[in-house]
């Protein structure tokens, strides 16, 4: 558990005498750390406060660098609200952001070739310098357009304190970045090791890469983060078979992984001697509601858990709100803590004048309680639509159809829907693809028993996935239409 005696875990990190960083380059301690994170500061506060008390929203190209996080620490501890920002998003939509939320300047972290950059992009986008929004971020916009959360300090420290109650994380650990610090989850990884005082390899090398591997083997990784495409490509990369001696914990989140991987990572882990953490989350919830002990894992794969602690969860009829208290009744799940976001900004009023802190979440996801009082995911609201007045939820199709061993994904709108089949180069034209296309097809048919000319099984080579792993329902609707056409 944290101790707030030493404040948060952006400050005093010259408490923790270990290593806290490490890039390809060069390795910091936690003194070098807090050393460099007060000189950041100390150029932060000049550049974006005035002498009347406003302050400037910091836009920060998020990419896994020692002087990214350096700048990211230094804005919360001199309170500069900062937006995080993905340094791969298209220019024309950065800009647009830029321009709807009143972005005063830019920084983008050095490298090789060049030292990180400080810019002032405009000089008429103060606001007071409260300091009650200190962070704000995308949602991952898996089912349709991203928005921008709005988090507080508070919100921050506390699903930071509670994430850092129930993972086993210890000084002497060292993790890896396998998710993009500009998205909640990844983040939160960062957040809970700096708190601990453990160690971050930072990288930009994919999973999949020999390179990410020798890192992992050469700092002696102690954990992995993944959302479900990465437990496909571990499962892929045959991790049963890798030795990794000081492995001693995984952590999955950022959508559903479905119970076939579950127990099988679960199992892995048994063998292996490591735990293996299922979570639930939303930017909304600055990062984390839920987790499975993983000693319940491998008897209920299917589940979210437990909320964490200091929250809780409520299941709502959708309709009338009532509290479902019943076992397996299907509701809209409400989640209340201390780190639920203190709303949406759309302009720069928002974050200027931002609304009180708000408890309460209407997460979007339907769930109910099982016997034993744990939550189980079922769906998404918005995951609905309804094909000539029949209410279909996607996800349950999804998921249907992947139990048959099918890798399926499914989207569309009123009176069109769409089941794209994911097939590799290999098996693209081949006798097995047309067996698997029929066999679809035919348990589609079976499974709506509406007309042919309003759904259509499309096969695809490669699935548009979003930064933070999850799919992209948006593109892939896109790209789905376009090969119907």
């Amino acid at each position: 558990m944290i101790s707030t005696a030493n404040g948060s875990y952006y400050t005093h990190l010259a408490r923790f005498s270990g290593t806290a960083l490490i890039s390809d380059t060069e390795q910091l301690s936690y003194v070098e750390l807090e050393q460099r994170t007060q000189q950041a500061g100390q150029q932060l506060s000049t550049a974006c406060k005035t002498d009347s008390g406003q302050v400037a929203l910091l836009a920060l190209l998020f990419s896994s660098t020692i002087d990214a996080v350096v700048m990211y620490l230094a804005a919360l501890r001199c309170q500069v609200p900062v937006l995080l920002v993905d340094p791969e998003l298209a220019e024309s939509a950065k800009l647009h952001m830029y321009e709807q939320l009143g972005v005063g300047f830019e920084f983008t972290a050095g490298s090789k070739e060049r030292q990180g950059e400080l810019k002032q992009l405009r000089a008429d986008c103060h606001g007071p310098a409260s300091g009650a929004v200190a962070l704000m971020l995308s949602t991952s916009g898996s089912s349709g357009s991203p928005k921008v959360v709005m988090l507080s300090a508070a919100n921050l420290q506390s699903n930071t304190t509670a994430i850092s109650q129930y993972l086993p994380i210890e000084p002497s650990d060292v993790t890896i970045t396998t998710l993009p610090l500009h998205y909640s989850y990844g983040l939160s990884v960062l957040n809970t090791h700096l708190a601990m005082g453990a160690a971050i390899v930072l990288t930009e090398q994919p999973l999949m890469s020999r390179e990410f591997w020798q890192l992992a083997h050469n700092h002696k990784v102690t954990s992995l983060a993944g959302v479900p495409f990465h437990y496909q490509m571990l499962q892929m990369l045959r991790i049963e078979r890798m030795e990794l001696p000081a492995m001693r914990y995984l952590t999955q989140a950022g959508g559903k992984l479905d119970a076939k991987t579950v127990s099988y990572f679960a199992q892995l882990a048994a063998d292996k001697g490591w735990q293996f953490f299922v979570m639930y989350g939303q930017t909304e919830a600055t990062a984390r509601m839920a987790f499975v002990l993983p000693d319940l894992i491998a008897k209920y794969p299917d589940v979210i858990g437990q909320a964490i602690p200091g929250g809780r969860f409520e299941i709502r009829d959708v309709d009338t709100k009532e509290t479902i208290t019943i076992a397996g009744q299907e509701g809209q799940l409400w989640y209340f803590g201390d780190n639920v976001m203190l709303g949406y900004a759309k302009e720069q009023a928002h974050w200027q004048q931002p609304p009180k802190p708000n408890h309460a979440l209407e997460t979007g996801d339907l769930a109910c309680w099982t016997s034993q009082g744990l939550v189980k995911i079922t769906g998404r609201l918005s995951r609905f639509i309804k094909v000539r007045g029949k209410r279909l939820q996607l996800d349950h199709l999804e998921q249907k159809l992947n139990e048959q061993g099918f890798t399926v994904y499914c989207c569309g709108h009123d009176d069109q829907l769409f089941f794209a089949l994911a097939m590799s180069d290999s098996q693209t034209g081949s006798s097995q693809a047309q067996l698997a296309l029929t066999m679809v097809k035919q348990l589609v048919t079976e499974e709506l028993q509406i007309h042919p000319s309003l759904w259509a099984v499309v096969q695809l080579k490669e699935i548009p996935y979003l930064a933070s792993g999850k799919v992209n329902y948006t593109a892939l609707l896109a790209r789905c239409i376009e090969m119907r056409e």
